[in-house]
């Protein structure tokens, strides 16, 4: 059995006392995880210790109380580099909002590595003061301390997509583009700016925005379930977007339970008047069939077909399995799992390039289809 911790008091009392640097030293660590507000003025103190002030900032960082951010703002005060890059790193970990002007004073300093992690610090915090601050330092084309804005910012892009600021992420990587930065940061931007275009159109809790016989659709477990295990599906069935997309990236996770069924996910389709089928492209689910571009409804045939082989090395037959799907003009790409399946370009100018999406389960006996983070970027 293992032995409990001191009591925080407890803890206290040896960092008051005369104890041996490792003792309170262990101490410390132990108040990262027992800390409570009455611990904060001991800790506070041995920010100014060479020796144990590392292990007290880590504390502090780690006790949610507003005092402990209190006591790291204070020690902004303290002129030795070593600590108090230490303590910039723990005011962006706790995002501690209130220390941005701090902040953008010590990264407005000279290149070097305080303004370095101030500048990181200020990406951690994602406020609009902060951002400003980015934003100013990236502006100033001879600034020495600019790619370590760069970087600052492509970390407050992802704060910003993570909080569902897709809005604010997409103005912060604009002006990372624009600084013109080494290759990687401009390729990292790029890609993140990516992310930040695309929208869940599938909230992992509801059907909202979708539509379809509810007898055969549910959410379980983040996913729309299609189908049953229990009953045969007597025929197809779809749930469909209210929504409608022409030029687009869909990407989603797909998967069969056990392997076995049969489903698809419909994009540019309709729904077929008086009838439960879909008209239009499928990107098919079947073990025969993944990888495949079938025309649901309307042609009632598979237009392309990914080479068996190369797909056998891919595929996960019983687990999720990876789709995206991309739409321009007449061009109509798929991958599953990275591999490139589908390279179409439609012919027919009476195919309408724009419609609902879909997800299906087949007629059949027992089987499920399960769909997840459903996203789509429109180009």
């Amino acid at each position: 059995m293992p032995t409990p911790f001191p009591s925080s008091a407890e803890l206290v009392a040896v960092l008051n006392s005369d104890a041996e640097l490792l003792q309170k030293a262990h101490a410390c660590q132990q108040l990262a995880v027992v800390g409570e507000p009455a611990s904060v003025p001991a800790l506070a103190k041995l920010l100014a210790d060479d020796k144990l002030a590392d292990y007290a900032r880590t504390a502090l960082e780690l006790i949610p109380a507003p005092a402990a951010g209190t006591a790291l703002r204070e020690a902004l005060a303290n002129p030795d580099g070593h600590r108090l890059t230490g303590v910039l790193d723990s005011l962006g970990v706790r995002r501690e909002l209130a220390s941005a002007p701090e902040l953008c004073r010590l990264a407005a300093g000279p290149a070097g590595d305080v303004a370095a992690e101030a500048l990181a610090a200020l990406g951690k915090l994602a406020s609009p003061e902060a951002l400003e601050c980015l934003r100013a330092v990236l502006q100033s084309p001879a600034d020495g301390r600019r790619l370590a804005a760069g970087h600052a910012a492509l970390a407050a892009a992802d704060g910003l997509l993570k909080q569902g600021d897709a809005k604010g992420a997409a103005a912060m990587l604009g002006a990372l583009a624009a600084a013109k930065l080494p290759p990687h940061l401009t390729a990292a931007a790029v890609a993140l700016a990516s992310r930040a275009a695309r929208r869940q159109i599938f909230d992992g809790k509801s059907l909202a925005g979708w539509e379809g016989d509810l007898k055969w659709y549910r959410v379980a477990e983040g996913a729309v379930v299609a189908g049953s295990m229990t009953q045969a599906i007597p025929q197809n069935e779809f749930l469909c977007s209210n929504g409608q997309y022409g030029n687009f990236e869909l990407r989603l996770k797909a998967r069969l339970i056990n392997g076995k069924g049969n489903g698809g996910v419909q994009f540019r389709s309709q729904r077929v008047p008086n009838s439960r089928e879909m008209a239009g492209y499928q990107a098919d689910m079947a073990t025969e069939f993944w990888g495949c571009l079938y025309d649901e409804s309307r042609r009632n045939k598979f237009l392309a077909k990914p080479d068996p082989a190369a797909l056998a090395k891919v595929l996960r037959p019983a687990d999720w399995n990876d789709y995206v799907i991309r739409c321009e003009g007449q061009r109509v790409r798929m991958w599953l799992n990275g591999l490139l399946t589908v390279d179409f370009t439609e012919a027919d100018p009476g195919v309408v390039p724009s419609g609902h999406l879909g997800l299906q389960i087949h007629s059949g006996a027992p089987s499920e289809a399960w769909y997840k983070d459903i996203e789509i970027e429109e180009l």
